[in-house]
């Protein structure tokens, strides 16, 4: 079902709020462009049914200055479930705001029936969500995508509990936030949705891109007024963030399997 993924992800297409100001300094930085380079791998058998295997790693601009440091702990189980704890610790040339803290996964295409238990049905933001009710919502990845002239990032969902990509049949993946997600799935990935200058240029691609943030910067008004409120901004700050995947088979309950405690 993972094609690619779950690796951190620092960058989000810029909102026609974020272009004025932020997202200049964001690509100052190089937000836009760093290289993961992985530095250790460690594995070890914790009992037998439980496996961790613990990866350090690296971001750097293509010039080579370090802005980031990575670590992965995953904790596997004979029971299906994968939960990633993931650390980052910033350096020096960060910008005082990042566009977003979360995983990216790329995911094969059938699963393209979206669903998440949080705020919807459509899209919001922490500092846009006063209409969006808490529920379970469900629809294609197709139906996420919101059609600005120019593609930024768009379709975020805030306070998820979970969230699931399934196919027909009712088989796919489950994540399940620790505690909470802001979530978003497309047929375009977010190089797709910076580069496009209009909308027409985006070609869809058959893989879907899943967005599993610990936080998003939310969106202010730059585009006619103040940017983003500071405490709905990401500050770059040592961040510990986990999130529980596992497989969903078409005959449990994405619901059911989110309360249930993992068996070790």
């Amino acid at each position: 079902m993972v094609k690619k993924g779950p690796r951190l992800n620092l960058w989000c297409a810029p909102t026609d709020n974020d272009a004025p100001r932020l997202a200049i300094a964001w690509r100052e930085a190089g937000l836009d462009r760093l290289k993961h380079e992985v530095k250790s791998v460690r594995v070890e058998k914790i009992a037998s049914s439980h496996i961790q295997v613990e990866v350090k790693s690296t971001l750097k601009t293509p010039e080579g200055a370090e802005r980031f440091r990575c670590a992965y702990n995953y904790d596997i189980y004979g029971s299906g479930d994968i939960i990633v704890e993931t650390e980052i610790e910033p350096l020096e040339g960060v910008p005082p705001h990042l566009p977003r803290i979360g995983l990216q996964l790329t995911i094969l295409g059938e699963y393209n029936i979206f669903t998440w238990y949080g705020r919807g049905p459509h899209e919001n933001h922490r500092d846009r969500k006063e209409g969006a009710t808490i529920g379970v919502y469900s629809g294609t990845v197709d139906e996420q995508y919101v059609p600005y002239i120019m593609p930024q990032e768009n379709g975020n969902k805030t306070d998820a509990r979970w969230v699931s990509l399934t196919n027909n049949s009712g088989l796919g993946l489950l994540a399940v936030g620790m505690p909470l997600l802001e979530v978003s799935a497309h047929h375009y990935t977010t190089e797709d949705l910076t580069n496009a200058k209009h909308t027409y240029e985006l070609k869809r691609r058959e893989d879907i891109t899943l967005n599993l943030d610990y936080k998003q910067s939310s969106l202010g008004g730059g585009s006619c007024g103040p940017d983003t409120l500071p405490k709905y901004l990401v500050k770059p700050e040592h961040t510990r963030f986990a999130v529980r995947l596992r497989p969903l088979p078409p005959e449990d309950s994405a619901m059911e399997i989110s309360k249930r405690a993992i068996v070790r």
